[in-house]
């Protein structure tokens, strides 16, 4: 049997009857194609808003992380730079703080504090022996191993070394407080020191000028064992000496740093029998 249709016939025996087809059912548009594809282009030109935003941000975030460094830097710099001041055996030195206070370090002493941090707080370091004369202002302290001294403005005389904490005031008001934070208020004439166990005692020095006569070249003990007095005489020379002795000894009397060191070490050995002899040119041994 053979069939027709004449519409597939009509369609397959026209080689252009395809495009006529298309160009037929082609729908209108205002735009060329150059212009669509300008359009196009165009818009795979710009940026996301999302991924500019994103940027800034960021940005945002670096400036105040480095601005936060920049202000830690400083913060660290002001806070704890410090000024180391030690003055040596043989020597004494007068040092002034940021503020004009006044320190008069003994031998072997040694003070530190942070003079950019000083108009926020007025805090020094301190081990050895040293007369304080501070300026009225912010409350002042000195801390040290075994205590610190609080001040407003006044006074004071402080030994501090090793297991020894000495403290005299000589005017207006101190408070002493030790690690174990007891406290005493002193008034000019009394004298404090702390124990090894953090007490603090308090009395009354009738001969507080003593305490601190070093500043004139002039030191005193009362019933203080020889070993001490001899360290305190290597401090003020510079020296060496070597006890031989017994450790019962206790000297109660005075020497002048004006002496020489061998006056003052016959001096001393005169008091309880005993000789010295000098072994080189700074080392000296006092035997029975």
């Amino acid at each position: 049997m053979n069939i027709k249709n004449k519409n597939i016939d009509a369609g397959t025996n026209r080689p252009d009857a395809e495009s006529n087809f298309f160009n037929k059912v082609e729908i209108a548009y205002a735009k060329s194609k150059a212009e669509v594809w300008e359009m196009m282009a165009a818009r795979l030109d710009e940026k996301p808003k999302k991924r500019t935003v994103k940027m800034l941000s960021n940005r945002l975030w670096i400036g105040l992380a480095a601005t936060i460094l920049v202000l830690a830097g400083i913060f660290s710099v002001m806070r704890f730079y410090t000024t180391t001041i030690h003055n040596p055996s043989g020597q004494h030195l007068t040092a002034y703080l940021p503020d004009g206070s006044g320190v008069e370090l003994n031998a072997q002493s040694t003070i530190k504090f942070h003079p950019l941090w000083w108009r926020i707080s007025r805090e020094v370091g301190f081990e050895g022996e040293a007369f304080f004369k501070v300026k009225k202002g912010k409350a002042f302290q000195v801390i040290s191993t075994m205590g610190k001294t609080i001040v407003l403005g006044t006074s004071f005389n402080i030994f501090s070394r090793e297991d020894e904490y000495k403290v005299n005031c000589f005017t207006g008001k101190v408070k002493v407080v030790s690690v174990t934070k007891n406290e005493a208020v002193l008034s000019p004439g009394y004298h404090a020191e702390i124990e090894k166990g953090g007490a603090i005692k308090v009395f009354k020095n009738n001969a507080a000028k003593n305490t601190a006569s070093w500043r004139n070249g002039l030191f005193s003990f009362t019933s203080t064992p020889l070993a001490l007095v001899v360290q305190e005489i290597e401090r003020q020379y510079a020296v060496n000496i070597r006890l031989n002795v017994r450790a019962d000894y206790y000297y109660t009397g005075y020497f002048s740093r004006k002496k020489t060191v061998e006056e003052v070490l016959a001096l001393l050995c005169k008091t309880f029998g005993l000789t010295f002899e000098k072994k080189s040119g700074n080392d000296f041994q006092i035997n029975e």
